[in-house]
């Protein structure tokens, strides 16, 4: 140790006397070339007044350069007449001549140019674009403000390379499924992680019933959905495994950074106002026959009882107008009457947002912004809503010269009434308005009351099958209510020595209780067939993340050219999930909707403990402004793990070569190859996954000292050896800058491998469990993404920028174990559907799964001579491709000219498969226009009609219903002006701005008949692929309106 102490302390002693000798024959040389001055003086921030540390002050076409301390200061020494060049990262250069004087200070201004080059990285870290090694993509809160959506993330749609975004179509507060670069776990969670101002935050679907598997249920809506666009300044969206690796394995599916917007310093109190109406109606993509009414084989109904028993069947007679029995037993026209239905039922919704900001600087002190905002949402499905209030608040003070105190908190209180049953579920109100025969209009189910009801409160069921719900009566009988409050707050602490080490303490706790009621009354159809007097749902959900982070670090400068940044860091985090549940049947008190008033009552807790320790570091280092290496490391110590497998190191390596520094090309501002590799775990966070669990029997009553034990919990055999999963990925990327910024490129292609995924294996049933989980898999995908934007007129009264972005990703299963695959999701098979996704070896991930009439040698179809069609029991499954969408993309164009500006965003995805569920049923029942030919003949040896000849096709050839899910769409427009404030207002008004908005504008192009292309269900990886008669997608149209005063 005291060799080592002599070595450090000669290696410090020789440095300084080499930089002491190199410095006096630089002075010696100048003076002999020419007498020199020493010029000094301070560096500050123009509108803050904040001293500037690492200004470079260069002299002008010479090579003599030095960069301003931590408290702005500088002095150099310079030939008299010489122009003195103050230079740094987010500000504007400025140019001092040198004549007589002996102190120059200098007050920068802020560069709105300059700040573009500056991004946000991991932990918040904010770079210079030119150091940075991995793909970041940007995108400005004010593009999610006017044309605007209930999340914000449904927002990012066609605008970020390799980012797949799609809004889950499930009501006024639906989940948003966001995938980075291709799933990362083949049967788990693929979602990123979200950090707001440091905090990371919990993003969990608190779904009132499991929409991940056919039979759907309702969805609870996800937790980024609380944040308010209004508050957003910038998000910043890492997408490889070097970007994300100082999250450790929560930065696995990427990570998207969102940053809400600061007061503004100076002195003043600042005031910022936008209201945002929007009309929302309802997108009829059907087009199904209109020939043929209701009725079964070739016939129309003869009474009520027969209407009533064909009220899902369109195989009657060709419509003509007589007046014809419908299910309440009143007559009506045999014409076509169901065209705009879905127009019908789902009146025009409207959303009004309110957003008021107050900013306030305390001089050179710091700034404060407080908003609040509110949220209605009466939405286009009937009897449904969202309210939403946020309030928001940022803080950064200065406390004293080398301390800095940063405070951020967001309170949300938000109120979800009847987020509709989605899929096949038991009050889907999707189902009438959809399928219900060409000539039944959809108002006559509303009945008398218009609600779906009759005269002693019963539904009134139009249909047979009582678990096909009157949509009327799901919309305005059925209840259900989310009512959720969630706070996120932090501080950040740092403290700046003299030598520039800082420390910095940053605490942040996200908190989110929830509250889930579904109520299905007294005389709700199936359950009265079931003699069951109505039945109740409660979950009550209470969720608490704490994260402390405690960091150091400090900015070397070895040389005039070579320096280095270094961090250290280490983080705890501990979660708690608790977990309420009540059901039962059976009300005692009719009209009486609680809890406590069920005659058959069950409860259940469950509680999750996880907690985490990590350390981290990393170590940025620059040579010539030119070549830039990062290290970074991160640790992570696991309690969800066995004990001896909870250690696991994440390391990552990137680095960029600036060419443009060397080739002194006028037109090139940047020409950049960067180049990454990290090493990144994956999720094994799941609690007690590696302990025998146990579920309790039915009663609770403990007899003769037994413990009421059931079975084994979740059937899954106990696997101390879990590890998480590896993400392995390797980046390289060309960026280049044009013209001052005019033209902007950036081409990224990557590989990312992960191995050891846990996966699912099935083991024999006789062991007791039928499953276990073993890191087996692995997955592998190649990518590239491509980012071009400019600025192709740009003059005094007229702009146009443009960007486009295109990107391709394509995966492959590696190994599943031994297994040849996994199951993922499936359809609900009640309408003879037998669709599914898989995990397979050798082929592109969630391949989809349907039945394939049997063929002959040659591949043609067999005929069964009895039926003239495919025998539906021969049939066998196949896959049918992917229901990934390997092409991505989108254009986004921005017009100014004068006060008027234009933009609209085009995107579009290519190469997914997607299975219709809806167009199988529409089949099945008549109204697909494929059954139209041959409806009057009667088929094979067996004389059968069309609807059996049509059923057994359908029941035998299900790949006829897997389409192309390629589409590109006409997503935002907006049209806006800026009113002249000066002239108006006198300058009482700093801004005015009015958009005309619309969201959705409409398809171009597509292959999918009767739904919509994105038409899914659920943002689960278990439904992707598969569509399911959910409610269908919306347009909105408004106005937007923003004051600054």
């Amino acid at each position: 140790m005291q060799k080592t102490l002599y070595y450090k302390s000669f290696i410090f002693i020789l440095k300084n006397v080499c930089l002491t000798a190199v410095f006096v024959l630089l002075l010696i040389g100048n003076a002999m070339a020419q007498a020199g001055q020493v010029i000094k003086g301070t560096v500050t921030d123009a509108e803050t007044k904040e001293q500037l540390a690492g200004v470079t002050v260069s002299v002008k076409g010479g090579t003599n350069k030095v960069a301003t301390d931590v408290n702005g200061a500088y002095a150099i020494t310079v030939p008299p007449g010489s122009v003195l060049v103050f230079y740094t990262i987010g500000y504007d250069r400025i140019e001092f001549t040198v004549t007589n004087q002996t102190s120059i200070d200098v007050k920068l201004k802020q560069s709105t140019t300059q700040l573009k080059d500056v991004m946000v990285t991991a932990l918040g870290i904010t770079k210079e674009k030119r150091a940075i090694g991995y793909s970041v993509s940007e995108v400005k809160g004010a593009s999610i403000t006017e044309v605007r959506e209930n999340s914000f993330v449904n927002s990012l749609e066609g605008r970020v390379a390799g980012v797949n975004v799609s809004g889950v179509a499930t009501g006024p507060n639906g989940a948003s499924n966001v995938i980075i670069r291709g799933i990362t776990n083949m049967t788990g969670n693929n979602q990123p992680l979200y950090v707001l101002n440091g905090i990371p935050l919990v993003n969990n679907n608190y779904a009132t019933t499991d929409v991940g598997g056919g039979y759907g249920g309702k969805d609870g809506g996800d937790g980024i959905g609380d944040i308010n666009p209004d508050d957003i300044e910038t998000i910043s969206i890492l997408k490889g495994a070097a970007a994300t690796a100082l999250y450790g394995y929560r930065g696995s599916n990427g990570v998207v950074l969102i940053t809400t917007k600061k007061g503004k310093s100076g002195e003043g109190l600042g005031v910022e106002i936008n209201s945002n109406y929007v009309s929302e109606n309802v997108i009829d993509e059907t087009n199904f026959q209109t020939q043929y009414g209701q009725g079964y084989n070739g016939a129309k109904p003869v009474n009520a009882a027969d209407a009533l028993g064909s009220m899902e069947s369109s195989w009657g007679a060709p419509l003509d107008g007589t007046k014809t029995f419908q299910f309440d037993g009143v007559k009506r026209p045999y014409s076509e009457a169901a065209k705009g239905n879905l127009g019908r039922f789902y009146h025009a919704g409207s959303n009004f947002t309110n957003t008021v900001a107050f900013s306030k600087g305390f001089g050179d002190d710091g700034a404060t912004r407080f908003s609040v905002s509110d949220l209605y949402d009466q939405s286009y499905v009937p009897n449904a809503g969202l309210k939403r209030l946020t309030f928001n608040q940022t803080t950064n003070l200065k406390l004293a010269k080398s301390l800095t105190l940063d405070l951020s908190s967001q309170y949300v209180s938000e109120y979800t009434q009847n987020a509709p049953n989605v899929s096949d579920a038991v009050g889907n109100l999707n189902w009438g308005p959809m399928f219900v025969p060409p000539n039944i209009n959809i108002t006559t189910l509303a009945g008398p009351f218009g609600n779906g009801t009759m005269a002693n409160g019963n539904e009134l069921n139009p249909f047979a099958d009582p678990y096909t719900t009157n949509p009327y009566f799901a919309a305005y009988q059925l209840q259900g209510a989310i009512h959720r409050n969630r706070f996120t707050g932090s501080a950040n602490a740092k403290y700046t020595f003299d030598n520039g080490i800082f420390i910095g303490l940053a605490v942040a706790d996200d908190y989110t209780s929830d509250r889930n009621t579904n109520i299905e009354p007294i005389g709700t159809g199936y359950l009265v067939d079931e003699g069951v007097n109505g039945d109740m749902y409660e979950q009550n959900v209470k969720q608490t993340e704490l994260n402390i982070d405690l960091t150091t670090g400090k900015k070397i400068k070895f040389s005039k050219n070579f320096s280095t940044n270094l961090l250290f860091g280490v983080n705890y985090r501990k979660s708690v999930q608790e977990y309420f549940t009540a059901s039962g049947q059976n009300f005692a008190i009719p009209l009486l909707y609680n809890i406590g008033n069920l005659e058959n009552l069950t409860d259940n807790y469950s509680l999750n403990n996880e907690e985490f320790e990590s350390v981290y570091a990393s170590a940025d280092l620059s040579y010539k402004d030119f070549l830039y290496l990062t290290v970074t490391g991160r640790n992570d110590w696991y309690s969800t793990l066995a004990p001896g497998k909870i250690n696991y190191l994440y390391p990552s390596l990137s680095g960029s070569f600036v060419f443009s520094e060397l080739l002194h090309i006028p037109a090139l501002d940047l020409g950049k190859i960067r180049l990454s590799y990290a090493d990144v775990g994956g999720a094994a966070d799941n609690p007690y996954q590696t302990l025998q669990t146990y579920a309790i029997a039915g009663t609770l009553t403990i007899t003769n000292g037994i413990f009421p034990i059931g079975t084994a919990g979740n059937g899954q055999v106990p696997n101390s050896a879990l590890k998480p999963s590896s993400r392995r990925e390797i980046e390289a990327g060309l960026e280049m800058d044009f013209f001052k910024n005019r033209l902007k490129f950036d081409l990224a292609v990557y590989q990312k491998k992960v191995i050891d995924d846990i996966v699912p294996v099935t083991i024999d049933y006789t062991s007791g469990y039928n499953s276990a989980l073993l890191n087996v898999g692995t997955l592998r995908y190649n990518g590239l993404e491509l980012a071009i934007g400019g600025t192709p007129v740009k003059s005094r009264d007229i702009t146009w920028d443009i960007d486009f972005n295109a990107s391709y990703t394509k995966g492959k299963v590696i190994s599943l174990g031994g297994q040849p695959q996994i199951t993922l999701g499936y359809e609900a098979q009640d309408w003879g559907s037998a669709a599914y996704t898989q995990q397979i070896v050798g082929k592109e991930p969630m391949q989809i799964i349907a039945l394939d009439p049997a063929r002959d040698s040659q591949g043609k179809i067999i005929i069964d001579p009895a039926l003239g069609a495919p025998d539906p029991s021969l049939a066998q499954p196949k896959d049918y491709g992917s229901a990934e969408n390997p092409w991505t993309g989108g254009i986004n164009n921005s017009f100014h000219f004068g006060p008027v500006n234009l933009s609209f965003l085009i995107d579009g995805k290519f190469g997914g498969k997607l299975f219709s569920n809806t167009n199988l049923i529409a089949y099945q029942q008549g109204l697909s226009k494929l059954t139209l030919p041959g409806r009057d003949l009667l088929y094979g040896t067996n004389q059968q009609y069309a609807s059996g000849y049509y059923g057994d096709w359908q029941a035998a050839d299900q790949g006829m219903f897997v389409y192309d899910a390629s589409f590109i769409k006409f997503r935002q427009l907006t049209l806006g002006y800026d009113f002249p404030v000066k002239k108006l207002f006198n300058n009482k008004i700093h801004g005015l701005k009015l958009s005309f908005v619309c969201h959705n504008v409409f398809t171009i192009t597509k292959h999918t008949p009767n739904i919509d292309p994105e038409s899914t269900y659920s943002a689960s990886i278990y439904t992707q692929g598969l569509e399911a008669p959910a409610v269908p997608y919306s347009r909105t149209i408004g106005l937007n309106l923003n004051i600054k005063l």
